[in-house]
């Protein structure tokens, strides 16, 4: 598999910090459409020894999902760095997307829960309901409803933090997409992946779990049948991000 490049950072050129938690859950067609709207991206890959920042010096950060739980911070310590980071990025209110498990991590890191998911594996294509608050959100505001993307997640955000927007949801988990603050968003769905990713995880999935096994194959079949629409909707919330870290960072710099 291969992860987008660190493009280098040139004058005048909007960033963004990436987190990836696992080597099998890149960027993917993330990273295309932020670098055709003039984004580039700086990936950290803990999991291959890379430090988590203290601080960001870039204009926006991204955390993006992984096969660990997280609930296993005694076997992945560096999820308290991730939590500590996207606690700094709101604090400098730097846009900032939380990705399956990035979301979770996001939950934790205002108050929120996360538990084992009590409906199983959600995989394939979800169909998410935007609830009547993302119309005058910043990143869903104008978004299809239902919007479409990828999934494949066995945890599940159990209690939203006491401060978060509720935005969207699907019949089997609730707590799809939040807002905390101005500026994090969290979605438990996967808007950056492609059914060539989502494929490479299908050996991932215990194979014990006869009833996951038999959802993930399902969902890699809609997602085929399905991608032209989850790619439309998903690179329009890309965009949308794309435009809240350049409209961030002219009023920072003004």
């Amino acid at each position: 598999m291969t992860n987008e490049p660190n493009l280098p950072r040139g004058t005048g050129t909007l960033q963004a910090l990436v987190i990836q938690p696992d080597f099998h859950c890149p960027l993917d067609r993330l990273g295309v459409w932020l670098q055709d709207e003039g984004i580039t991206t700086r990936i950290i890959q803990p999991f291959s020894g890379d430090v988590i920042p203290d601080v960001i010096q870039e204009d926006a950060l991204v955390v993006l999902g992984g096969d660990m739980s997280s609930l296993d911070d005694r076997d992945y310590h560096w999820l308290t760095d991730i939590r500590r980071l996207m606690a700094v990025a709101a604090s400098q209110r730097k846009p900032t997307l939380g990705i399956c498990l990035g979301a979770q991590l996001m939950a934790q890191t205002f108050g929120g829960t996360v538990a084992r998911g009590d409906q199983g594996l959600e995989a394939g294509v979800v169909e998410v309901a935007l609830r009547p608050d993302a119309a005058e959100d910043p990143l869903m505001a104008g978004l299809p409803n239902p919007f479409f993307g990828g999934a494949m997640h066995g945890d599940m955000i159990d209690q939203l933090p006491p401060s978060a927007v509720w935005l969207g949801m699907t019949a089997q988990y609730p707590h799809q997409a939040f807002r905390v603050g101005e500026m994090s968003w969290g979605v438990q769905f996967h808007p950056e992946i492609s059914p060539v990713v989502y494929r490479q995880w299908l050996s991932l999935v215990n194979e014990n779990d006869t009833v996951a096994v038999e959802r993930a194959g399902r969902g890699m079949k809609a997602f085929e049948n399905q991608d032209q629409i989850v790619r439309e909707h998903t690179e329009a919330m890309a965009r949308r991000f794309a435009h809240l870290v350049r409209t961030t960072a002219t009023v920072a710099t003004q």
